[in-house]
């Protein structure tokens, strides 16, 4: 007999973020390093701003952050958590800015400072992406032109 999806249980993680305050863990971590994420966690950087973290590139439009707080937004996976079953790091994904709790210059072990980036449930990502390798150059070219223009202005 088939199940209704509707009757289906829903799965919450060990560690649900939609439950936590949206305040970053800038200060959490002040004198050490993170080793390792645990559950279907997932620290994640952002890789779709400008150097100065103020904006979003999207098409080489740039679109201040702060306009738009439900983003969605691409990162690199910079650590998986033990029951995190597809994405690995290195890998980017595609998620919504407003369902996980950001960090900022934190240390990560082997890997790091990492300036900005946010912690999130491997559920709460929508996909697993791939850079093109012609948008690659453009997109980064223009993040780093919209950064230097941003610091003339000022």
């Amino acid at each position: 007999m088939p199940i209704s999806i509707d009757n289906l249980p829903t799965q919450k993680s060990l560690i649900d973020f939609s439950e936590l305050p949206k305040n970053s863990f800038d200060s959490v971590f002040f004198g050490y390093n993170v080793k390792c994420v645990l559950d279907d966690v997932l620290l994640v950087k952002y890789v779709d701003e400008t150097e100065d973290g103020t904006n979003i590139i999207r098409n080489g439009i740039v679109v201040p952050i702060n306009a738009d707080t439900k983003a969605w937004r691409i990162g690199k996976v910079i650590l998986a958590g033990n029951n995190v079953k597809v994405a690995k790091p290195g890998d980017f994904v595609c998620f919504p800015n407003n369902l996980g709790v950001p960090i900022a210059n934190i240390d990560v072990e082997n890997y790091g400072e990492l300036k900005k980036g946010i912690f999130l449930n491997e559920q709460r990502i929508f996909g697993i992406c791939t850079q093109r390798k012609n948008d690659n150059e453009s997109v980064s070219s223009n993040i780093k032109k919209s950064s230097s223009k941003q610091r003339r202005r000022n």
